[in-house]
This record gives structure tokens, sequence and C-alpha cells, in this order.
């Protein structure tokens, strides 16, 4: 009984200690964490361009600079873009604010209200609170905050992903005949993982695909910079697809002042999210991961409260190598099993 109750409080001392450390070391550790989890991607990329034609004699060093290469230029397009689209939407700002106005009359009108505050008093009444002086700095901040992430998570990635070819001959010569266990153990993670980033990946491809068709043909401004964005938020389990048509359906209110076009906007969107979300991801992702929904619920609730919204989209991969790392031990499975979606591990 004392050894149980000194284990279970030396355990308890070192989760309490490592979640300290990943929240004092999230500056360093989620450049890190994010260019690993990239090279997942990239690794089953390069692998599907070395079965291409006339690419197979290629050595595998070029397949993986091809789609290094490719990888870049599209992270570098899609932060173009977003800033050009931040850019055209504030320049649309006043026009937005004078549609909201007159929507917001003529319901007024329609109900037989009395007064409604104008945007204009809104706006002036909220500007004179708000400190101009430090929300710029804390916006210069984030971005700044974001852009470094962004560059060192594609420097990680680029060094980690030139060096996958000799990692096992490297991990044999370092643990000898210890080797086979952690191989083992490697290869589960990067099954499980490697599966459900490359399908969720293009999932939320062919999510932003369609969004971008409906709201294109809806005549949405910024219509692909809200699709890329429903993609990206579409990581992000559970809550991840509304928030990510919440933003287009706003802007379709403001933008034709019109409730019902917002209306349909939301219906559309929401149809391809619940499509997506409950036929889609489960017929392609399957038991990739096999997490219980509570145990996603609650490491959303954990990682993104540990490290934000990036620690929201990585929730779930981070907490399958924790099960799979639980799995692996015989005094841990138990936890493993209560832990997955149905013990099957």
């Amino acid at each position: 009984m004392d050894t149980r109750i000194s284990t279970l409080f030396y355990a308890t001392g070192f989760s309490i200690m490592v979640v300290w450390l990943l929240f004092i070391g999230q500056t360093i550790l989620l450049p890190i964490v994010l260019g690993v989890l990239t090279v997942y991607i990239l690794v089953t990329a390069s692998t599907a361009v070395a079965r291409w034609p006339l690419m197979g004699s290629l050595p595998s060093i070029v397949h993986r600079l091809m789609v290094l290469l490719i990888f870049v230029i599209i992270v570098l397009l899609i932060v173009l873009m977003i800033s050009n689209n931040i850019e055209y939407i504030l320049s649309q700002l006043p026009l937005y604010q004078m549609n909201l106005q007159t929507l917001a009359d003529s319901l007024a009108e329609k109900f037989e209200l009395e007064s409604v505050p104008s945007l204009d008093k809104i706006i002036t009444n909220w500007w004179s609170k708000l400190d101009i002086q430090s929300f710029a700095l804390r916006a210069v901040g984030s971005i700044s905050s974001v852009g470094s992430v962004l560059f060192m998570s594609i420097l990680y990635a680029g060094f980690l992903f030139s060096e996958v070819g000799n990692f096992r001959e490297k991990m044999l010569k370092a643990l000898g005949g210890g080797a086979d266990q952690a191989l083992g153990l490697m290869a589960e993670v990067n099954k499980r993982i490697g599966v459900y980033l490359t399908v969720k990946t293009a999932i939320n491809i062919i999510l932003a695909c369609v969004s971008f068709v409906i709201m294109w043909l809806m005549n949405i401004d910024s219509a692909l910079f809200w699709a890329v964005m429903i993609g990206l938020l579409n990581y992000i389990p559970f809550v991840g697809s509304a928030i990510g048509v919440g933003f287009p359906v706003v802007l379709t209110l403001a933008q034709f002042g019109s409730v019902s076009w917002a209306i349909l906007a939301f219906g559309l969107l929401m149809a391809v999210q619940t499509y997506v979300g409950n036929v889609l991801e489960p017929k392609m992702i399957g038991k990739s991961v096999n997490l219980s929904s509570f145990v996603v619920l609650v490491a959303l609730v954990f990682w993104t409260a540990l490290w934000g919204l990036p620690g929201a989209i990585l929730s779930v991969p981070l907490t399958s190598v924790l099960v799979i790392i639980l799995a692996a031990n015989g005094g841990t499975k138990p936890l493993a099993v209560m832990l997955s979606a149905d013990g099957d591990l």
C-alpha cells in the first residue's frame, strides 16, 4: 500500500513538473513540436511523390527537396494571402458599417422599435475607451510571435526532414539491442499520427475547396481567404468548424446587409461541415487515433489553456502520442485503455 501511495505521489509530482515545463518552455517547444508534426505530412507526401512516373528512379533526397520546396511555397502564399485580405477587409469597413446600420434601421422599423443606437455612436464610445498604444503593442507582439514560431517550425521541419533517411541507423547505433522496442514504439507513433495528420489535411483541403466554391458563387468578399481559414480551423476538434464558419457568415451580413443571405451562407457552409465531420472524416480517418470523445474534449481544453490556438490544433495528435506511450508500458496500459474510444489498442 505504501509503495502504491509513493508511486502515485511521484507520478503526480512528475506530471505537474512536465506540465509546468511545457508551459514555461512554450517559446522553445512549440516550434519544435510543429516542426516534428509537419515532418509526418512531408514524409507521407514524399512517399507519394516517389510513386509518380519517372520519379521512382530519382534519389529519395530529390523527392524530399521537392516536397519541402512546395511546402515552403504554400506557406508563403498563405501568409501573403492573409496579409492582403486583411488589408482589403479593413478598406471595406466603412461599407460594412453602412450596410449594418441600414439593416439595423430596417429591423427597428419592422419591429416598431423607438430608437436604435447608431453604429457611429457605438464605435465612438468603444474607441474612446480603447487604449490604442497598448492594443497596437500587443497586436504587433502577437504577429511577430506567430511569425517567429512559423519560421522556426519550417526551419526545424526542414532539418528534421533531411535526416529522416538515416534516423533508424542512428537509433540502432545509439541503443544497440534495446533499439527494437524504441523503434517499434516510434513506428506505431509514425503510423497513427502520420495517417491522422495526412488524412486530416486532405479532408481540410476538400472542405476548404467546397467552402470556397459556395462563397464564390454567393459573391462573398475574400472567399479564398475565408476558405483557407475554415480549412485551418477544422484541425481544432468540435469547435473549430463552427468558428471557421462564423467569420464568413458575419462578413456576409456586413457585406450585403441581409439576414436571409447570411442565413443561406450559414446553412450551406454548415451543411458541408456536418457532412465532413460526421460522414467523410470518420470514414477516412477511422481508428487512427482511437481517442474517447470526452478525452478529446478535455485534451482540447488542456492544450488550449497551455499553448493557446496552436495547442488547440495540436491537441489530438499530442494526446494520441501520450496514449501510445502509455499503452507500451504494462503499468500504464490500463490508463491507455480508459483513454481510448473502444479499449482496443
